[in-house]
């Protein structure tokens, strides 16, 4: 008896073990891809990463970490905190669920306009995939893989895309103008809406001020050096919010084509001219007889830096400091 229940309990373990092994099997073969593909995504550690790589078929930048600062295509120092930003969502990007059968067509036609990008530490490529976005949502495959629709996990509402970018200047650092102010010889400011607000303020190399009022042409030498200093300190750090990358280059000329709204033309001690020109951006297709936009966006403006045919996106807040007139200087 005891024998016959031995062999019976024998049979038992081996029946439940090869339930187990087909179970194992059968998600092996019906999961795997989802497994995979969920885990294929984001990477452990974005600590490792040294070179990033974005194709969109037409551009492509290379981002390369040495002595723990970003580079783009050699010795151009990127933007930081832009390229941190990136390898926190490609780390924490996952998937959210496969991509309905009925978008695979509208997948086959985003595939012409998706992005490349390969994530590589200092031994090889860690992740390659392609992203684009369906019908608004971003979607991903790696390699040639079943595309997913993807999320960055604990930010769902972040868009990855307005994160990566294939266009260099997207990586550009954003800033305008960064002196001190001993490093600074004169500043002309021209309101060209208001000229009698216009002004030059000049430093001799003793560090006296003169404030002349170029519509005028008045010449000021009793001013205040508070104020003088204080102004001059705004030029240590004017930063602009990105480059205009989706403007084309038609509109872009169209633009600056128009009169700026503010020029201003910094000059330090080593003579070296730095210009600025802010243009209005126009809100619609309404404007007047002139050519001019009737409505404007109160908040931000197009930026041109020298004589760069590419232009950024600035914030009015950024400058409005910098916006003054002769009386502001003036001892009182």
């Amino acid at each position: 008896m005891d024998a016959k229940m031995q062999l019976t309990n024998r049979k038992q373990i081996l029946i439940t073990l090869g339930l187990i092994v087909a179970v194992a099997a059968l998600l092996l073969a019906f999961g795997r891809s989802l497994l995979t593909s969920a885990t294929d995504f984001g990477f452990i550690d974005a600590n490792k990463v040294c070179r990033i790589s974005i194709s969109d078929g037409e551009r492509q930048v290379q981002l390369r970490l040495r002595s723990d600062t970003w580079y783009i295509k050699g010795d151009r120092v990127a933007q930081q905190e832009r390229v941190a930003d990136a390898l926190f969502a490609l780390q924490m990007l996952q998937v959210k669920y496969p991509l309905p059968d009925e978008l695979n067509e509208a997948y086959r036609q985003a595939q012409g306009a998706s992005l490349q990008v390969s994530v590589s530490d200092w031994i090889g490529k860690m992740r390659s995939y392609s992203l684009c976005l369906v019908d608004t949502m971003p979607v991903g495959a790696v390699h040639a893989g079943k595309p997913y629709v993807l999320e960055v996990y604990g930010n769902e509402d972040l868009n990855i895309f307005s994160l990566l970018d294939a266009n260099p200047r997207f990586w550009y650092k954003t800033a305008a103008v960064s002196l001190l102010p001993s490093q600074i010889a004169a500043v002309t400011v021209e309101d060209i809406s208001k000229p009698d607000r216009s002004f030059r303020l000049s430093l001799d190399s003793l560090g006296q001020a003169e404030v002349e009022a170029l519509y005028s042409e008045q010449v000021f030498h009793d001013v205040s050096s508070d104020r003088v200093q204080r102004y001059l300190s705004y030029y240590h750090e004017v930063n602009f919010e990105r480059y205009a990358t989706n403007l084309s280059t038609e509109d872009a000329d169209a633009i600056t084509l128009e009169s700026p709204a503010y020029l201003f033309t910094i000059e330090d001690r080593e003579g070296v001219l730095r210009t600025l020109k802010l243009f209005y951006m126009p809100v619609g297709d309404d404007f007047d007889d002139f050519g001019r936009p009737t409505k404007v966006d109160l908040n931000r403006c197009y930026l041109q830096l020298d004589d760069d045919p590419h232009l950024a996106v600035a914030l009015w807040v950024d400058f409005d400091l910098l916006i003054k007139d002769v009386s502001y200087f003036l001892t009182k």
